[in-house]
């Protein structure tokens, strides 16, 4: 058993009937999916992450901490459920039908969760919609059951071999009273451990003075908003419970053409558009309201990696303030990210995680009655919330079924009847609007107004009309030499995720690439590039730095843009769109005598000089051309920037027939897009320093050293084994994985 987190303790009591706590995703696959396949999916599989099969239990009379515990009676066809929707089966009726699904609590004499498959969507289509409570995850934690199900490739294996489920019983009254007490005492002392961190944590920004001034003139900010309460607006009242959901989707190759050279990023785009929204719908209302601006709380990520699962949940809030009445699309966008960038550098999360944890330390029979009062506090501070989730960049199937769409959904705080989820995925941009029917009657009309004020910041921006490319070529197809000038086609094939790093982003008049201090893009998890038609003579490098770190990956900055030339043709033959290399060395012209001593005497055959050595794979040799190859390799210093993770280490298993006597291993210290060191080492060195390894024997370490196959996609099929940290984590970083190859092969 198992305590839950502050956080988590919170979600799980402020739920009421009429805002029920729940996280999600409603996602759209091509083609018709069997369910009993799709059960025995979700039975082989769910076991990996164990919290699935576990419910909430807690002491009579809130006498101790609620604590998850393995449930004795979990069956899996207890929580997957089939709908079929009356024909035609349009999005209007998947709409109608995922408000309806979203809406009430779930089951607590059960694990907390949910999935439904939706058949009968027009155009040989399958619905499958995911409903989870907060207390087991958040937004980034949610992906991990994506991870479990989903597949990098529409290859279908075999289900794995289910172990056998042996719960213990779970404890009476009298026990779990207790053990409650035994727990208490323990998680009490690690949350006074937890506050202290985080008071150090305050107390160094304040030593800081350029800290200290960030700090404070983010609570100047806060605070010039909060000289008197905040006023209603129309999307705030008193909430019924029930749910509606409404959405856009849009070019993610257009929001970042959109934000490029702006100082502005993905996320600024998205909240000026929610802004914007707000703005004509207010309006259409017709609603008189004193009220200046809209305050939106954006949920920070606060985990750290080396805590993971300690504290359950870690989410802070930032409160963005975006004003009414600005017309001006671009106008709008410079003052969202003007405030984005004042409260980011602030640390304010930092302080606003201890508010969140304090109640932990009050004695639990109180914290209910708290947590029932808390939510009040959140309707005087703001009006409505929004968050980012970051997807992979690349497509994603189910049982070989392509994922074509992801809507996510989060709860509705008290009083607040809006709420925004922003979601990438394979080069598109959703937001979804999770609605309380009470307080917006028709949230389709909210959504229509992102896609008009969307239109017109594009039509601002000068932005063409644009749609996500991927590089898509057969395995038995060699890839044919191109230039600049020609876009490539996409050509059927799996393997091809690999030529992502030939893309380049897309941006008026030509493509767009980012200097080595741009990577806010990745903040959001958007790290695959966008192929486009280039300019051949000049290609912008957008020059900014980084945005929320823990905003739900969302990016937060930008600069100024300058011109470089177009690289030439790389050795392969492929022109790397956008790759900006470092400067190269001054060219001196040799002395006369120097030169005339270098040409070869008549009659005599010049001879061929030897080609350098390779360094043998894993080699400390190897290891230090490696860490080279990647400081070089600008496009993954692009892609890496918000890598803090730690150390990854490749190993390979012996492999006599080749010269590999026993395992070897190397070890790259990886950190914001920079290699600062690589050393070969024994594995088992290898396993106590790196927070990843990915393992393998020598056969699948060459197939992805020769760029056949992409890591993750080997780790999908079990050729790699990721033997430590987690998948969940990598996925956002599908082009930092690719780069790390390309820049294995230069030296291989």
């Amino acid at each position: 058993m198992q305590i839950l987190g502050p956080v988590d303790t919170a979600f799980l009591m402020v739920e009421t009937p009429e805002s029920p706590m729940n996280i999600g995703a409603l996602t759209i696959f091509e083609g018709k999916i069997p369910f009993d396949a799709f059960l025995k999916l979700i039975d082989a599989r769910i076991y990996q992450v164990p919290l699935y099969q576990q419910r909430i239990i807690q002491a009579p009379l809130s006498l101790g901490q609620p604590m998850w515990a393995f449930d004795p009676d979990f069956y899996v066809g207890n929580h997957v459920f089939r709908v079929q929707l009356e024909p035609p089966g349009t999005d209007e009726q998947l709409r109608e039908l995922a408000g309806h699904l979203v809406s009430g609590m779930l089951d607590r004499n059960r694990p907390l969760w949910e999935i439904h498959m939706i058949e009968g969507l027009e155009g040989d289509r399958t619905g499958v919609f995911f409903k989870i409570h907060h207390c087991m995850v958040d937004g980034l934690a949610a992906i991990e059951l994506f991870t479990l199900l989903l597949d990098l490739t529409p290859e279908v294996s075999p289900n794995p071999r289910k172990p056998v489920y042996d719960p213990p019983y779970l404890p009476g009254p009298g026990d779990l009273i207790v053990e409650s007490f035994k727990r208490d005492i323990p998680h009490k002392f690690n949350m006074v451990k937890k506050v202290g961190s985080d008071l150090l944590s305050l107390a160094s920004v304040f030593a800081d003075k350029e800290k200290r001034l960030k700090a404070l003139i983010g609570m100047a900010y806060l605070v010039n908003g909060n000289l008197k309460p905040i006023g209603k607006l129309p999307i705030n009242g008193k909430n019924t419970g029930k749910i509606t959901l409404g959405w856009a989707e849009f070019s993610l190759a257009e929001v970042r053409a959109i934000r490029s050279g702006r100082n502005a990023s993905v996320n600024d785009v998205m909240l000026s558009v929610l802004a914007g929204a707000l703005d004509r719908y207010i309006r259409q209302v017709g609603e008189k309201i004193r009220q200046a601006f809209v305050r939106v709380l954006v949920p920070v990520n606060m985990r750290v990696e080396d805590e993971k699962g300690e504290f359950g949940n870690r989410i802070s809030v930032l409160p963005i303030d975006i004003p009414f009445g600005i017309d001006d699309p671009l106008e709008r966008l410079r003052v969202v990210s003007e405030y984005t960038q004042v409260m980011k550098d602030s640390s304010l999360s930092k302080g606003l995680d201890l508010v969140l944890t304090i109640p932990s330390l009050m004695p639990s029979v109180a914290q209910p009655l708290i947590w029932q009062v808390a939510p009040m506090a959140f309707s005087l501070l703001a009006h409505t919330w929004c968050t980012n989730v970051a997807g992979p960049q690349i497509p994603i199937y189910l049982l070989g079924h392509q994922m074509q769409h992801t809507f996510g959904y989060f709860p509705l705080n008290p009083s607040m009847g809006l709420a925004c989820v922003i979601a990438s995925y394979n080069q598109k941009i959703s937001m979804t609007l999770v609605a309380d029917a009470g307080i917006v009657p028709d949230v389709t009309d909210l959504a229509d107004h992102l896609k008009r004020v969307f239109l017109s910041l594009r039509r601002a921006a000068k932005v063409p009309e644009m749609e996500p490319v991927v590089i898509e070529r057969s395995r038995a197809e060699p890839a044919p030499p191109r230039t600049a000038e020609i876009t490539p086609p996409a050509v059927s094939g799996v393997s091809d995720i690999v030529e992502a790093p030939l893309a380049a982003e897309v941006a008026p008049q030509a493509s767009t690439i980012e200097d080595r201090a741009d990577n806010a893009d990745d903040e959001a998890g958007m790290t695959e590039e966008t192929p486009a038609v280039v300019d051949t003579e000049t290609v912008p490098i957008t020059e900014h730095t980084n945005g929320f770190d823990a905003i739900s990956q969302a990016e937060m900055a930008g600069a100024p843009m300058v011109e470089v030339p177009v690289e030439a043709p790389a050795a392969n033959g492929h022109i790397l769109v956008g790759q900006a290399e470092p400067a190269a060395l001054p060219v001196v012209d040799a002395e006369p005598d120097q030169a005339a001593a270098k040409q070869p005497e008549a009659g005599v055959l010049p001879t061929r000089a030897e080609p350098p050595a390779k360094p043998r794979l894993f080699s400390q040799e190897w290891a230090q051309a490696y860490r080279e190859a990647i400081n070089q390799n600008r496009d993954y210093y692009k892609a890496s920037t918000r890598w803090e993770a730690g150390a990854l280490a490749f190993i390979m298993k012996a492999a006599p027939r080749y010269g590999f006597q026993r395992d070897a291993a190397v070890l790259m210290d990886l950190h914001k897009g920079v290699c600062r060191g690589a050393r070969s080492l024994p594995p088992t060195e290898a396993n106590a320093e790196a927070a990843f390894i990915i393992e393998g024997d020598y056969p699948s370490w060459m197939e992805v050293l020769s760029g056949r196959t992409p890591p993750l996609v080997m780790i999908m099929r079990g050729k790699l084994r990721l033997k430590k940290g987690s998948l969940t984590r990598l996925l956002p970083f599908t082009q930092s994985a690719q780069e790390l190859i390309r820049s294995a092969q230069m030296i291989s």
